[in-house]
């Protein structure tokens, strides 16, 4: 079960309320303003401008990476706090040396958060959102970094109070062996980090998620819900599905004996998933059981086409058309490698600029939700523009 509350200080004052105009005259090179806030760019000036308590709740693989990851950042006075119910987990993030202390009381933990990061198993994510609401700071932006979203919006707006704002988050980083003993500070770096905005949630708090994710080296992504549970069932959800699909299809055979005994590189490669938190796998397909299904009715379809190519009655198979399928995937992963598939992703990981915050909402958000946000956004900075057009007309 994990937590993260963040404090976002300005030379001594938090950032709560600050607008962009206010922010920018502290700015240094690589901050740029975004959805009201700032985000966070590697810049000598980080540890003037930012100072972070981070608190922990839960120290499984991601709360510890996430902790490690925050402890070696170019920030400056930063204080990281852990705590877990299990008493394992807590001395596993010790031996790590992920947090600059531990807490024993969840109270202690929130009382004062301004970002509060859930990263507990999708399933577990109701209960606390129950539990936690009465005790929420007033204003405190709460987000997670679960694989599905579209149950976990639906928790927060039921559950949470309307005096919080509630932004999903998903970093697509991660491997198969859970427990902190297993956690990494480089987990994050360079990976997609998914920042799905409850609609209700403002400009700030979708801000300073996007600030929490870059603060860990990961690459801020926005997409909508129903977007993100089905393109994530496809690239995440699905691989371990096959994964464990072909660990029982072979392990049941009643020569399993010999032939786990030929069984190589290869099997262990593609199985590696299956050797993931079954609780965690459990959870993401209970939560995002629809676009799992539609996936794997996919795959069916496609190896249904595969079997086809191979099943002639006896006669040997088209030799061309079969080659033909193995060609066309190795030209669609090399292409997919290479970076080819989405240009402008290519462009980041060479170290060209990010897109603004605007460009990005417009480029990967679909539906109602995006509109409805960029018509809000385009609205509040024309009223600021106004407003220090009337100021400069008093002076």
């Amino acid at each position: 079960m994990t937590i993260f509350v963040v404090r976002l200080t300005l030379f001594g004052h938090r950032l709560r309320g600050f607008g962009v105009s206010q922010f920018s005259q502290y700015s240094a090179a690589r901050f740029t303003s975004r959805c009201g806030c700032c985000t966070l760019a590697s810049t000598h000036r980080q540890a003037d401008v930012l100072v972070a308590q981070v608190t922990v709740i839960g120290t499984g693989l991601i709360g510890t990476s996430l902790g490690l990851a925050l402890r070696a950042s170019t920030l400056r006075n930063l204080t990281v706090v852990g705590t877990d119910a299990e008493h394992a987990a807590r001395s596993g993030a010790q031996r790590k040396q992920a947090f600059d202390r531990m807490e024993g009381r969840l109270g202690n933990a929130i009382e004062e958060a301004d970002i509060i990061v859930l990263a507990t198993p999708v399933l577990a994510m109701r209960e606390l959102m129950a539990g936690m609401a009465p005790y929420l700071p007033e204003g405190c932006v709460v987000t997670d970094v679960g694989s599905t979203k579209t149950q976990v919006l639906q928790w927060a707006d039921e559950l949470l109070p309307d005096s919080v704002d509630f932004v999903g988050g998903h970093p697509m980083a991660g491997r198969e062996t859970p427990g902190p003993e297993n956690a990494d500070a480089s987990l994050f770096a360079g990976k997609p980090y998914c920042v799905i905005p409850s609609p209700k949630a403002d400009q700030r708090a979708v801000g300073e998620i996007t600030t929490l994710a870059e603060a860990v080296g990961a690459q801020p992504y926005f997409i909508g819900v129903d977007e993100h549970d089905s393109f994530v069932a496809a690239v995440s959800h699905l691989p371990f599905m096959l994964s464990t699909a072909l660990v029982g299809c072979t392990s049941k055979s009643a020569n399993w004996s010999d032939i786990g005994q030929l069984a190589s590189s290869g099997y262990r490669d593609i199985t590696r998933l299956a050797g993931g938190d079954p609780v965690m796998h459990r959870d993401i397909c209970v939560s995002n059981s629809q676009p799992i299904v539609a996936w794997i009715d996919a795959f069916i379809r496609e190896l249904y086409e595969y079997r086809k190519l191979l099943d002639t009655d006896g006669a040997d198979p088209d030799t061309q058309a079969v080659g033909q399928v193995f060609e066309d995937a190795l030209l669609a992963r090399n292409k997919w490698l290479a970076g080819e598939v989405n240009p402008k992703a290519r462009e980041m990981q060479q170290g060209q600029e990010y897109p603004t915050f605007g460009q990005s909402m417009s480029q990967m958000f679909m539906g109602s939700w995006g509109e409805r946000m960029l018509r809000r956004m385009s609205g509040d900075r024309d009223d600021n523009r106004r407003n220090n057009r009337d100021s400069n007309d008093r002076r």
